[in-house]
């Protein structure tokens, strides 16, 4: 056997290896980024609170607080969108909110 063979016999094997490592790494990667349900108690351009509901890929859960202001979202009861001023908590939709006022809007709203 001649020494080219003999090196791409030892190659093949650590390429199968290497090509089967990526996919079940890239397989991986697909089942971190589920989405999930959140809620957020916002404050409104104007003042009014309430409860924003979010689908989010659980990696950008920590971030979403800081990524959803300044965002425009549609209200009950009106036609136009309005910008959220200021992000004071998100949880899971499961969850119960720490702060007083944010259960008490949470409470009041209907889902």
């Amino acid at each position: 056997m001649s020494v080219f063979t003999k090196t791409i016999m030892k190659i093949i094997p650590l390429m199968t290896m290497l090509a089967c490592s990526l996919v079940v790494e890239a397989q991986e990667t697909v089942k971190e980024d589920k989405k999930i349900d959140v809620k957020c108690f916002v404050e409104l351009v104007g003042g009014e609170q309430i409860i924003s509901f979010w689908n989010i890929p659980t990696s950008k859960v920590s971030s979403l607080s800081k990524s959803i202001t300044g965002h425009k979202i549609m209200v009950p009861g009106s036609k136009q969108k309005v910008k959220i001023y200021k992000t004071h908590e998100c949880v899971l939709s499961n969850d119960d909110f720490t702060g007083s006022r944010a259960k008490i809007v949470d409470s009041e709203t209907g889902r």
